[in-house]
């Protein structure tokens, strides 16, 4: 097993995001900036520290699709915006409106929707006209705070401190319709992923469903328990759904592989490993990248840490 760390937050590090090129690793942190990290000669090395729009923790950092843009979400209310120049990226506008901190930011899969989400229990969609960004719509379907988001094509969805998701499509009246599923997790819920219809969530329950999206519905699948003993804050599918991962606040990341296919065709998971003591605290994201098997994961303890699956 190989493992990089990279160094140079001076706080908690809140979350990691692949750009989609698989050759830069984004990281946010409670010292207020976001790093740029890139590969070169096998090496993750700064490229860039940006520090020049949060006052407070920086909570959560997303690339579009296509790479042109990075989104940011503080304890600060504010959403950041960055526009690669051909060499960098630059601020190119503030976003606001929050009552209270941004815990999530995601770009649909065209670029065309920024999401963001908060404490104040909203989803706010942003869209964009000639490089400006105004707000398209305030989602107010949750009864506490939004914890996560995360886009499939142009349908998003989110999870909440109310232990549900919510799913939300964009209807021919022009408006953001939205489906409640109450998916059996008995608190938080604390991260969304998705690979093609699989769609994976993690809970402070120490526990993680996999459901099949079907027919503009949840079907559970599998549900993944006795792994950890603490809330599971983050879980990734890798590129090709072969293997997801899960990381704890009990320091531990878990690796399930795909090992089997049931009668329906739905897959089954089974634990392929588990790094102990990852970190010395709370795991709070892992991220696989987007080409490959290297999984991107942080911490409180400051750090990050880049294994790679493969060797």
């Amino acid at each position: 097993m190989n493992c990089q760390l990279l160094k140079d937050h001076k706080e908690r590090v809140w979350q990691v995001a692949w750009h989609p090129n698989g050759q830069i690793l984004a990281s946010c942190s409670s010292d207020k900036t976001i790093k740029l990290w890139q590969l070169m000669n096998d090496q993750y090395k700064l490229i860039q520290t940006l520090d020049e729009c949060h006052t407070k923790s920086v909570r959560s950092v997303s690339f579009s699709k296509d790479g042109q843009f990075l989104a940011s979400g503080g304890f600060d209310t504010v959403v950041g915006v960055w526009m690669y120049d051909g060499s960098k990226y630059k601020l190119i506008q503030q976003l606001e409106g929050h009552e209270s901190e941004v815990k999530g930011v995601a770009w649909s899969a065209d670029s065309n929707y920024l999401a963001s989400c908060g404490r104040d229990k909203t989803v706010w969609i942003w869209d964009h006209e000639d490089l400006e960004f105004s707000c398209n719509c305030v989602l107010q379907a949750h009864d506490e705070d939004v914890k996560c988001i995360k886009w499939k094509d142009t349908t998003l969805y989110s999870g909440s401190y109310d232990n549900s998701v919510i799913r939300y499509t964009y209807g021919e009246d022009d408006e953001w319709d939205h489906k409640q599923f109450q998916i059996e997790h008995q608190s938080t819920i604390w991260s969304i992923d998705i690979f093609n219809k699989l769609l994976l969530t993690t809970s402070a329950d120490c526990t993680a469903k996999v459901f099949s999206i079907q027919d503009g519905t949840l079907k559970p699948i599998q549900t993944l328990q006795g792994f950890h003993k603490e809330p599971i804050y983050s879980g990734s599918f890798s590129y090709d759904g072969l293997y997801f991962a899960l990381g704890s606040a009990d320091n531990k990341i878990s690796v399930f592989k795909k090992d089997a296919i049931d009668e329906l065709g739905y897959p089954h998971y089974a634990l392929d490993q588990i790094f102990k003591d990852a970190f010395e605290f709370d795991v709070n994201c892992v991220a696989f990248n987007p080409k490959n098997y290297l999984l991107a994961t942080c911490s409180d303890d400051e750090n990050i840490k880049v294994f790679n699956l493969q060797l």
